[in-house]
């Protein structure tokens, strides 16, 4: 199996675990007694505000010492948040977030720092391995949960994390692209897609956060929330399959996914049936598949320092995902839940920024 391979399964692995883990946490958080809502989302969110502060330090140290090396720390920090969620105390499952989120800012950035060093086609591979995953985790995750509870949850993680060293041992010390003795010199795109991720992200965190409390507060179910995920998730394989077998990753490209997604957001804060839900999780999966390809690529391919700069790209994810929810309890505290369909707008920066940039580099051809 080549590198590229298994790396590929492994990303595919961790997202499924993380999937399992993630779902079972607030559930468990409230059976531990933990009734406050603000204190089970901070709680949560504590692996984004570590990873996003330890993710360059893990891209250099992966330049330096090698991805593989980074990958198994990754495995390692991610088993230990796996046993203290299993010590049935909201504060030990708060310390593991923090183990959590050093797990989230070694091994994501450097399995995708692999592919990139193996190339596009790499890259829009373990794209696709990062999709079926998050299908896998919370449907896995949801029908683990109701069998067996939270800690058999933790354990069936924990096995799988475990499982994970067998794909990423052995990759070899040359996995960092052998630049380590380069200064740190990264390209300016690098910056205008992590600035255009955190954009995407903080949309995208603020309506997750938010619909399935107006679902609540309208007496709806919550997995109308979680239909359009799925949809969307399964959707989203379509364009991460064939972007780049028939040559369609370009900046244009980017901004019409981008247009996609807006859309489907767009329509999910409408929706009130299941039919309006999976429709627009459809919608907004076409896009979503797309946008990860076309950014990820655009962003990072043949970049020389590939461990920082897919540690600095991905913080993008992180900055949106802590500022997404915060934006979107400010505004639907402040004008209701009519706010929901504004945040959708957000994403026209993106369109607009990439259609620009696509004229650029059209012009300067």
């Amino acid at each position: 199996m080549s590198a590229a391979s298994r790396v590929n399964l492994a990303t595919l692995l961790f997202f499924t675990a993380n999937g399992i883990a993630i779902v079972a946490i607030p559930p468990y958080l409230r059976d531990l007694g933990v009734m406050d809502e603000f204190v089970i989302g901070s709680i949560v969110s504590t692996a984004f505000f570590v990873s996003i502060v330890l993710r360059p330090l893990s891209g250099l140290l992966g330049d330096r010492l090698g991805y593989s090396k980074v990958l198994k720390a990754g495995l390692l920090f991610a088993v230990v948040a796996q046993v203290l969620y299993l010590l049935h105390s909201p504060t030990w499952v708060q310390v593991g977030r923090v183990f959590h989120g050093m797990a989230r800012a070694t091994f994501l950035p450097m399995s995708i720092a692999t592919s990139v060093a193996e190339g596009a086609r790499a890259m829009a591979s373990r794209s696709l391995a990062v999709g079926i995953g998050n299908i896998l985790g919370p449907l896995l995750g949801s029908a683990i949960y109701d069998w067996g509870g939270a800690s058999f949850s933790f354990f069936v993680a924990t096995g799988i994390h475990l499982i994970n060293f067998l794909f990423v041992r052995g990759l070899g010390s040359n996995s960092s692209g052998g630049s380590v003795r380069q200064p740190a010199v990264l390209e300016k795109r690098l910056f205008l897609f992590m600035a255009l991720l955190t954009i995407y992200a903080m949309t995208y965190m603020s309506l997750s956060t938010f619909i399935p409390v107006r679902l609540k507060d309208l007496g709806l179910p919550i997995t109308y929330w979680g239909l359009f995920s799925s949809v969307g998730a399964v959707a989203s394989l379509v364009p991460r399959a064939f972007l780049l077998r028939y040559n369609w990753v370009n900046p244009l490209t980017a901004a019409l996914a981008t247009g996609a997604t807006l859309l489907g957001l767009y329509a999910v804060t409408f929706a009130e049936d299941p039919v309006a839900f999976a429709l627009a999780g459809a919608v907004y999966g076409l896009g979503q598949g797309a946008v990860v390809v076309t950014y990820q690529i655009l962003a990072l391919a043949g970049s020389k320092r590939a461990g920082l700069a897919s540690s600095i790209y991905t913080m993008g994810w992180d900055l949106g995902s802590i500022t997404g929810p915060l934006i979107g309890g400010f505004l639907v505290e402040s004008v209701g839940y009519s706010a929901l369909h504004v945040l959708p707008l957000t994403l026209l920066i993106n369109v607009a920024v990439l259609a620009t940039y696509a004229a650029i580099r059209r012009a300067a051809a």
